[in-house]
């Protein structure tokens, strides 16, 4: 693999980025939710991720232990309340980071070649493409069961329906009031 050499600079670098990444978090305005957690645990759900990212990449998918790991965080956020933007908000920035440190260490190691920032750059972006889909999964899930809603991703059909009844009952709240016309008859007001 050529990126390994990068991906180890990721690792080692990790306390680094994870502060980086949690401050990041923190001030980002579409990340609000992320400012009620304790900060240690916040540090350690980054720190997880940085430090063991080329486990991550590796990780066999006959087991599914990303794809579970991910849904599960999904479910969680929902149960704390997150909204689902500010979830992918917060992978985006952490991939984010991490797409930037990759960049810049090969500026600050020249035996860094494009093909590594290259190899390195689609996996970090597959990791994460695959981390949203995970965690939307069961943020829906959790819809599901709370709420009785039907996931979209499993039934796109009935997601737009669902956006079209939305857009209707968004019409009726958002309507113009009608403001009521006045009627001169017989030297009587009537409202019409």
């Amino acid at each position: 693999m050529l990126s390994k050499k990068i991906i180890q600079l990721i690792e080692a670098n990790a306390l680094q980025l994870s502060n980086e990444i949690q401050q990041r978090l923190l001030i980002h305005p579409s990340t609000t939710s992320y400012r009620d957690i304790d900060e240690k645990t916040l540090h350690d759900w980054i720190y997880d991720v940085c430090s063991r990212f080329s486990y991550w990449l590796n990780e066999d998918r006959a087991r599914g232990e990303v794809e579970q790991h991910y849904r599960n965080l999904g479910k969680e956020r929902f149960k704390k309340d997150f909204e689902l933007p500010q979830v992918i908000s917060a992978l985006y920035l952490t991939k984010r980071r991490l797409w930037e440190f990759m960049a810049a260490s090969r500026q600050a190691d020249s035996a860094l070649n494009l093909n590594q920032i290259v190899e390195a750059s689609f996996l970090l972006v597959r990791f994460f493409d695959h981390a949203v889909l995970h965690v939307t999964e069961g943020y829906e899930e959790m819809l599901q069961i709370e709420h009785g809603y039907e996931a979209s991703l499993s039934k796109p059909e009935q997601l737009a329906q669902a956006l079209e009844a939305k857009r209707q009952r968004e019409e009726l709240v958002y309507e113009e009031p009608k403001l009521p016309t006045l009627c001169f008859t017989k030297g009587m007001i009537r409202l019409g």
